[in-house]
């Protein structure tokens, strides 16, 4: 109950807008309690972004991405992206919130921000590794990994703004498919 509370006000407002008495507020528990279960708001915030990068990552879709060309492949990569996006938005902004206080915040939290971080590098550079058969191109897997979280923050951004906007998947599949053209890749089975 707490987590769930703290993580939507947190997702809502930002880490730093967030304090212990909103949380304790929405929840209806006294803030004694908060801090006898999490130490600190940042003990709180750490917790959030375990839960979330668990989550997030137990509802992404399969690094072995089907499909029996690139072109199957990127849509079947896309769509569950996608998705995932769609249903667990939360978890980005959380991610984001950090940036704006990273100099407040604690050791444990820059870790935790980290390993969601390196858990979502990797669960995207293995997709695309498999998307494009890039397994001796590790350089190549990275760039485009990383375009596409980069792109996906970026529609997450947009988000507090307009709370409707989704993930545009076909300018990223161009995207992704200009910059493997451009580094040579073979992109069989995606109309010319």
């Amino acid at each position: 109950m707490i987590l769930d509370t703290a993580g939507e006000l947190m997702s809502r407002h930002g880490y730093a807008a967030t304090s212990i008495s909103m949380i304790s507020t929405a929840c209806g528990l006294p803030v004694s309690s908060i801090y006898w279960h999490f130490g600190s708001k940042d003990g709180i915030y750490v917790a959030v972004l375990e839960r979330a990068r668990t989550a997030l990552l137990a509802v992404l879709p399969p690094a072995e991405v089907p499909g029996a060309d690139v072109a199957q492949r990127l849509d079947a990569f896309l769509t569950g992206l996608a998705g995932a996006f769609r249903h667990h938005p939360r978890g980005v902004k959380l991610l984001l919130g950090l940036g704006t206080v990273q100099k407040d915040a604690s050791a444990a939290a820059l870790a935790e921000v980290r390993r969601y971080r390196d858990a979502l590098v990797d669960w995207a550079q293995d997709c695309v590794r498999c998307v494009f058969a890039l397994h001796d191109r590790p350089e190549v897997a990275d760039e485009l990994a990383r375009f596409t979280l980069r792109m996906t923050t970026g529609t997450a951004v947009a988000r507090w703004f307009e709370p409707d906007t989704v993930l545009e998947t076909e300018p990223l599949r161009v995207a992704l498919l200009a910059l493997a053209t451009h580094h040579g890749v073979p992109v069989r089975g995606v109309p010319g």
